[in-house]
């Protein structure tokens, strides 16, 4: 399969800049830059963008067909140059390429034997190599580098139990693993997530900036539960989610006992970009304060990084509206108050999946992009500097 540009798109993106102003670097105008298949009849769900390990571009983790894997590199304008389809025993790509010692890596799973595998991309042969493998580990859902240890999340269906384990540095084996019981079977609603065939959870590994606590979202004790480990992976305390409809549908760590979160109860989104969180408790997640945001879009996911504009930090929130465009929505990292916000789309469908700050204070957003209504395709929507300066209010 070759993949080419299908469309670039500028204008009519709810992206106001003036036709009067001189642009000094055409590749630095807003735009969405749409990924075609020339084959057609494949249906990506992008997941992860990560700057390349040459630091000339991008790469870009995609799933396709349901859980096949599909990797593709853009240079620094978004314009393509290799894609690469794993061979089909790779599947289940976790939704976030993790860097190492300055190589990316992806970890996924067998298609036969459910376990995980650790891979290393290749971007100057175009391939991935096999790193390890932990054949006990199975159906993997999240993977997370904090600095100082890699973790791997995954949902063990013989024992009913979320696992968390530690691994070396060369990501070649586990140091150390706890285990949640979730106390009911949940292999179904795993499937439906794995092959994009019912609703995708939001699987979460993070640490807090102290490095005191692990932030984990996951099954536990029959709900979709944000759980907090210590640095020994013994459980310190959860926010048990209302069953499996509701709990929390992102989460960034703040420093001290603060987080920014957005959390989901059916078909409702809540934001609180400055919650105080005990990560010693045991409480429900629907006690935590959030303002409720009825436009949002809760069956699509929702991304909280961290964003700095003019040497300013910003906590970055963006999900998708009912009306299919994206909110980006900007809060003061200190006092969680809201600073701006922009929509993003008009003319097509797109669904935010991953975002990255460029070096040159640009912002790059992974989207999935729904051409003629029904090819799903990967996309980039990149905002100028400019652009992202002109947000704060």
């Amino acid at each position: 399969m070759k993949l080419f540009i299908y469309s670039l798109i500028f204008l009519g993106l709810g992206l106001n800049f003036s036709s009067c102003k001189k642009k000094s670097k055409p590749e630095e105008d807003p735009f969405i830059r749409v990924y075609d298949d020339q084959n057609g009849n494949k249906h990506f769900h992008p997941l992860s963008i990560s700057t390349s390990a040459s630091n000339d571009g991008y790469l870009v983790m995609s799933a396709y067909d349901g859980w096949r894997i599909h990797l593709m590199k853009v240079d620094n304008a978004g314009e393509f140059v290799w894609n690469y389809e794993l061979p089909a025993n790779y599947v289940n790509a976790v939704p976030n390429l993790i860097k190492s010692n300055g190589e990316n890596y992806l970890v996924c799973m067998d298609a036969v034997g459910l376990f995980t595998y650790v891979l290393k991309i290749d971007e100057n042969n175009h391939s991935t190599t096999e790193v390890s493998t932990f054949t006990d580990v199975l159906y993997p859902t999240y993977a997370y580098n904090s600095g100082q240890n890699i973790y791997i999340q995954n949902y063990n269906r013989l024992s009913m139990q979320t696992g968390i384990h530690k691994l070396t540095s060369d990501l070649s084996s586990i140091t150390q693993s706890a285990d949640l019981d979730i106390f009911t079977d949940v292999e179904d609603r795993i499937v439906e997530h794995i092959t994009f065939n019912g609703k995708r959870m939001p699987f979460f590994v993070s640490s807090t900036p102290e490095n005191n606590y692990i932030v984990m979202n996951g099954f536990y004790n029959y709900s979709f539960s944000l759980i907090f480990l210590d640095q020994n992976l013994n459980f310190a305390g959860v926010y048990n989610g209302a069953g499996f409809n509701g709990g929390l549908a992102a989460i960034s760590p703040s420093g001290g006992n603060h987080f920014s979160l957005a959390r989901f109860s059916y078909d409702n989104l809540y934001y609180n970009a400055s919650a105080a969180l005990t990560p010693t408790t045991i409480d429900i997640a629907e006690s935590i304060p959030a303002q409720g945001h009825s436009e949002l879009d809760a069956q699509k996911p929702v991304l909280i990084k961290d964003l700095s504009i003019n040497s300013v930090q910003y906590k970055a929130y963006i999900s998708s509206t009912r009306s299919n465009q994206l909110l980006l929505s900007l809060y003061d990292r200190s006092s969680g108050a809201l600073v701006g916000k922009k929509y993003l789309g008009k003319n097509i469908p797109i669904t935010a999946c991953d975002f990255i700050q460029a070096e040159n204070g640009g912002l790059n957003i992974l989207v999935q992009a729904k051409i003629m209504g029904s090819f799903d395709r990967i996309a980039i929507l990149k905002l100028s500097k400019e652009q992202m300066e002109a947000i704060p209010e």
